[in-house]
């Protein structure tokens, strides 16, 4: 609800071509020693490197092993990674994440429980002298590998070491076949670096300075199929700031003051990227989607252009469905997008909460794709499911005083593609949908008259909320256009705004039908913002499969 960006309605997808992205991003000064630079002094907590040990000196019969995206290895208070060489250069998201938040550092809509605090794309390699480097990547720049700008590019855009890890020990499975590289991780997990944990402005907004090594340590690491998934604490000295982001206080009353320490639990996620990338759909000002982009050196051969590409999820047929989707007939998509509930939210506002998302499925149906999204309840019998893990959405229900909501998402920076989201519900957003119901619609709405909202009716409120903030999940932008398509008189036609509502975008900022007046008889089906005619249409632009194209 706080993207203030405007679009207008209309047709058309450019195609993308293949490009090569250089690298950019500013260096970090890496370890000489046993791990990697954990925020200290230079020198600190290094060991002479003596070379790598043989596989069982190092992975010894203690070892608690968990197999996955690679192995993980925990020996006593010791952490390892088991790189697979098939792995080294492979692209590898990094999503970090507050799991559980002191109540003092707090900046406007950041500082809780279920927040966004770093995002990076790495790569391990192999470097000289038996290490292990971790580059952090960017892709800002671009050119063709076809070309000889590529490699100009490419030389102006070196990746910068954020880490170097001494190898441990030489990994070759019998059974898989796989060889490998065993790095030490725990100096690097206990130190404090913005790969994995807080990005340095989050952490200046929320007044953190320095770290507690002391007071910290290492939670937990466990591999899955396609993720790491790394759980920390740590522990931060506070100092005053004047702002945070918006301009709010970043130390709130009440929470411990400037000058005493403030922990958090963290959540970091490692997903290993796709080998290929999503087809890219370019974007089209004309239609109101997010992109991400690049600047491409190629593209104007007596210039440069500025390649934008739009966030969307891959939706496509299962293989076996292929001829039913290009005969017209609705499928379900390989992979659907699936949101699930905070088990903290209020149980009573649940199903409002997955009816907000549901109500998407007549849109993707416009695209050929039934059964596209669905909400559904967190499993609370699982050991494995976490909140935090970046395999999964989720609407994020917060105890904060913010009267709003947002619906952010991480996506693939190579091709756009929206890897999850995790929807802010901020628990004082019902304050701001009860007063604009309030003033738009007593006039013609006893229940808006009275002191509490019936829970029935709050409910639909949030339910409306939940359904814009998801149109942001899909990549949607605001489009406070849409309304001005409907003229005035037809705001009162009871039949009118009942069977198309009073706007045709549930992105616009619309809100509610204020023009109604009580002799029109308009019921609350005419008053509420609803997934209109241009949602509908911009959902079967951004998602409809095309296999035709190569790019799109």
């Amino acid at each position: 609800m706080n993207r203030r960006i405007a679009v207008a309605m209309a047709t058309g997808i450019l195609l993308s071509s293949a490009v090569g992205f250089a690298q950019n991003n500013p260096p970090t000064t890496p370890s000489n020693g046993g791990g990697a630079n954990t925020g200290g002094f230079p020198g600190m907590n290094r060991a002479a490197n003596t070379g790598p040990k043989p596989y069982s000196e190092v992975i010894t019969a203690k070892a608690k092993t968990d197999k996955g995206l690679f192995k993980t290895h925990r020996v006593d208070d010791k952490f390892y990674f088991e790189i697979p060489d098939s792995l080294l250069g492979r692209e590898i998201l990094v999503v970090n994440r507050i799991s559980k938040a002191p109540a003092g550092p707090r900046a406007g809509f950041t500082g809780y429980a279920g927040d966004q605090i770093g995002e990076n794309v790495i790569t391990f390699e192999k470097g000289p002298g038996n290490k292990i480097f971790l580059r952090s990547s960017s892709f800002s720049e671009a050119g063709r590998d076809s070309s000889g700008m590529y490699q100009s590019v490419r030389n102006s855009n070196l990746s910068p070491i954020a880490a170097a890890f001494n190898i441990a020990a030489f990994a070759n499975d019998s059974i898989t076949l796989t060889k490998g590289s065993v790095i030490e991780m725990t100096d690097y997990f206990m130190g404090d670096n913005d790969i994995l944990f807080f990005e340095a402005p989050v952490k200046r907004s929320l007044g953190l300075s320095a770290y507690q090594r002391d007071n910290s340590y290492i939670n937990d690491v466990k591999s899955f199929p396609t993720n790491i998934e790394i759980k920390t604490v740590k522990t931060y000295m506070r100092t005053p700031t004047p702002s945070g982001f918006g301009g709010a206080p970043a130390i709130t009353m009440g929470g411990p003051a400037a000058g005493s320490p403030s922990t958090f639990e963290l959540n970091s996620s490692m997903i290993l990227l796709p080998k290929t990338p999503m087809k890219a759909r370019y974007f089209d000002p004309r239609v109101g989607f997010f992109a991400t982009g690049y600047t491409d050196f190629d593209a104007n051969p007596q210039g440069i252009e500025r390649v934008r590409m739009v966030t969307r999820w891959k939706l496509e047929p299962k293989p076996e469905d292929v001829e039913k989707y290009k005969r017209g007939e609705l499928v379900e998509p390989a992979k659907p997008i699936v949101y699930y509930i905070d088990p903290a939210t209020p149980k009573k506002w649940v199903p409002y909460l997955i009816q907000g998302v549901n109500d998407w499925q007549k849109a993707f149906e416009k695209a050929g794709f039934k059964n596209a999204i669905m909400a559904k309840v967190a499993p609370t019998n699982d050991p494995e499911w976490s909140l935090e893990d970046a395999r999964h959405s989720a609407i994020v229900y917060k105890p904060s005083d913010v009267a709003n909501a947002s619906g952010p998402h991480v996506h693939d920076p190579r091709s756009g593609e929206i890897m999850e989201s995790h929807i802010n519900w901020y628990h004082n957003v019902m304050s701001l949908v009860r007063d604009w119901y309030f003033i738009q619609t007593a006039a013609v709405d006893s229940r808006a008259r009275q002191l509490n909202f019936p829970d029935s009716l709050m409910g639909e409120l949030i339910r409306f909320v939940s359904s814009h903030e998801v149109g942001h999940t899909l990549g949607l932008r605001h489009n406070y256009g849409s309304s001005s398509t409907v003229p005035v008189e037809s705001l009162r036609n009871k039949a009118f705004v009942e069977a198309n509502g009073h706007t045709p975008s549930i992105m616009d900022y619309a809100r509610f039908n204020y023009v109604a007046q009580p002799e029109d008889n308009i019921s609350d089906k005419g008053l509420f913002p609803r997934i209109g005619d241009y949602d509908m249409w911009a959902i079967e632009w951004g998602y409809k499969w095309m296999p035709e194209y190569k790019t799109a």
